[in-house]
Order: structure tokens, then C-alpha cells, then sequence
């Protein structure tokens, strides 16, 4: 059976991603210090807020395209009852778990997903594939050859999908992207947004002759240059419209010129097809076969990703009342989170049937011969 290593890879790293994305949140959410009992702090420098736009421009339109790949992958191979079996159990109730535990530790119980949302909304698209492939024109629709002038039209439409995610959102506005928070404030515009991600995943699996054109080094080096100008252009409008704000709560308050806020989110989304498209080819160029630390990298991903909010957030707190710069704060807080979060994993998840939630049945290490 063909392993995608390089797919394996880029949901394993989009996942990963996350610790670095959300070391700076004490300086980009006051209100998240003072959990840890700092009540103060100065805001992220432009740097960190750089870093942020930079991963938030791919990382989870990547993570959910590989995630539609993959979808139609096991729907393929073993049928869509397995599939769904397999998302209720390693998405569904994999969120609503550690969703819960995470919402009671504040000790109150509001239905609250915190990083985990992209869960939620992912069984979302698992559900509402699964019926939309049932259907004869739907299937057809999304298993066909696309020729490349389609392609781009395609494309077109994937960065068209930041303004009418603000349309639907009923916010015009540069936050109006903003993941959820609870279970019961789904945005209309942001799953629009991630569904035709997922949807491009899928087409991509009866495209897979894209791969052999996006690890090609000069469309990398093409894609590369694209990615950059384009950032570069993305930053300039970011700070057009919300270079004065010190926090995101800030960020929410403000007022912005109509138009730049559509120049700006035709940015954004440009910036993520093209980042996609970019890491695809590089991951399709060098991570072609499987290795010790890549499998290793693979299988950690999911369970860090979970639980890596406190130990990293945690982290961030002691090295900034130890006095330490937010350069030196912030690959620390990654570098002693992650570490915490393996040990938490061998002691709490791999070996226990928590790992049957997260891994899989089939891939724990805890077996039990009437089970299979």
C-alpha cells in the first residue's frame, strides 16, 4: 500500500507549527497572562507578530488539504463506513475529551474548543463529505482530471474565498477570520474557507501528476519568489490597517477602510494558495521516503499538538518572569513545551487506551487479544 511520506510530513509539521504560533499568546492576549498571574506585559514585538501572519498564511488551509487528501484516500481504500468510524473516534471524541478537560479547568463548563476547534470543524467536513460522495455528480465532480487552465481558475476562486468569508461572516473586517471558541459560534465564512481547502485536497488526490510539476526546482524557486513578494505586499497592508494596535482585543475594536480591508484579504488569501502550494512541492521534492525520525515526528504530532497549549503557554510565562526578551522567550518556551509534552506523551497517551483515541487502535502498542 502507497505511503504519501511527504503529505504525512506537512500534517505532521502543520501540526507542530501550532507550539510556535501560540508560544507569543501571552503578548499577543493580555488577558491569557494574567492567568499565569503576569498582570502586565508588554505586546508582541513587530517581529513575533511577522512570525504570526507568516505560519497563519498556510497552516491550517495546508493541514485541512491534506486532510481532504487523505479523506478520500481511506474512503478509497477501505470504504466510507471505516473512514467515518475511524474520524469519530480519532477526531470527534479525541476533541470532545480534551476539549472538555481543558474547559473545566477554569472550573466552570461553557462548551469552550480553545486550539482544538479545527477538530470540530474538521468532523464537520468529514460528515458533510461523506454524504456529498454518496452522491453520483459529486463524485464525478471531484474525481475528474482537471486540465490546468481549470487549475487556475480553481486557484482564483481559493483566494476569493478571504472576502466572501468576510461577506458571510458579516464582518469586514481583518479579524473577521477568527477561529471560533465555543461549539455553538460557527462561523459560515471560516468553514467556506477551510472546506474548499478540504475539497482541494480531494481534488488533488486525482491530481496526483501535481505533485511531479510542484517538486520541480524551478517551479519551487518560481513559487518561492511569488511567496515572498507576496508576503512582503501582505505585511505592508497589515500594517496599513492594524500596524497601531498592541493586542488582538485591540485589533477587534478598530475601524477600517472597506477597501483596504479587501485588498487585504485578497492578500491573505493569495498568500495561502501559494504557501500551499509551495510546501507541497518542497515536501513532495525531499521527504520522499520513510525514515526513523520522520515516523517519530509523524506520531508525536497529534498528541503534542493537544496538549502542548499549557506546557508552552506555561513555559512563556517563567522564562518572561525570569526577565528573559521575547527572542530568546519564544524558541525557549517551544523548545522546554515540546520536550514537556513527549514525556507527558510516553507517560499518559502512548501507552494507555488514550493512544486508542488519538493513534488508532491499530497503531497503539496496548493491545488486548480479545480486541483484536
Amino acid at each position: 500500500m502507497q505511503r504519501y511520506h511527504n503529505l504525512d510530513f506537512l500534517r505532521a509539521f502543520a501540526m507542530m507549527m501550532g507550539l510556535v504560533i501560540h508560544a507569543p499568546l501571552l503578548f499577543w492576549a493580555p488577558d491569557f497572562a494574567k492567568v499565569y498571574g503576569i498582570d502586565t506585559i508588554a505586546p508582541a514585538e513587530e517581529w513575533v507578530n511577522i512570525m504570526g501572519r507568516f505560519i497563519s498564511s498556510w497552516r491550517m488551509p495546508l493541514f485541512f488539504s491534506i486532510s481532504g487528501f487523505f479523506a478520500i484516500l481511506v474512503i478509497e481504500r477501505k470504504g466510507t463506513s471505516q473512514f467515518l468510524k475511524d474520524r469519530v473516534i480519532r477526531v470527534a471524541l479525541t476533541c470532545l475529551l480534551f476539549s472538555s478537560l481543558y474547559d473545566i479547568s477554569d472550573g466552570n463548563f461553557d462548551f469552550t474548543t480553545l486550539h482544538l476547534w479545527f477538530l470540530y470543524e474538521l468532523m464537520i467536513f468529514v460528515l458533510v463529505f461523506s454524504l456529498l460522495y454518496r452522491l453520483k455528480i459529486i463524485k464525478d465532480a471531484l474525481c475528474v482530471n482537471i486540465p490546468p487552465k481549470l487549475l487556475y481558475f480553481l486557484a482564483l476562486f481559493m483566494v476569493s474565498t478571504v472576502p466572501l468569508a468576510y461577506i458571510l461572516n458579516n464582518w469586514w473586517h481583518p479579524s473577521a477570520l477568527k477561529a471560533s471558541t465555543t461549539y455553538f459560534d460557527l462561523k459560515p465564512g471560516n468553514l467556506l474557507y477551510y472546506f474548499s481547502y478540504f475539497l482541494a485536497g480531494v481534488i488533488l488526490y486525482s491530481n496526483q501528476n501535481i505533485f511531479i510539476k510542484l517538486q520541480n526546482s524551478k517551479t519551487i524557486l518560481l513559487l518561492g519568489t511569488l511567496c515572498l513578494l507576496t508576503f512582503f505586499v501582505r505585511i505592508y497592508s497589515d500594517h496599513l490597517t492594524i500596524g497601531q494596535a498592541d493586542s488582538l482585543k485591540q485589533v477587534a475594536q478598530m475601524q477600517f477602510d472597506p477597501l483596504l480591508v479587501f485588498f487585504n484579504s485578497v492578500m491573505i488569501g493569495t498568500n495561502s494558495i501559494l504557501f500551499c502550494l509551495l510546501f507541497i512541492g518542497l515536501g513532495s521534492k525531499f521527504i520522499q521516503s520513510e525514515s526513523a525520525i520522520i515516523s517519530w515526528f509523524v506520531e508525536l504530532s497529534y498528541p503534542v499538538y493537544i496538549i502542548h497549549i499549557i506546557p508552552v503557554t506555561m513555559m512563556s510565562a517563567v522564562f518572561y518572569n525570569a526577565g528573559l526578551s521575547q527572542i530568546n522567550i519564544l524558541p525557549l518556551s517551544v523548545i522546554t513545551g515540546f520536550t514537556i509534552c513527549v514525556i507527558l506523551y510516553y507517560i499518559f497517551i502512548k501507552f494507555t487506551p488514550l493512544n486508542w483515541l488519538i493513534n488508532g487502535y491499530s497503531k497503539s502498542p496496548l493491545k488486548f487479544k480479545f480486541l483484536g
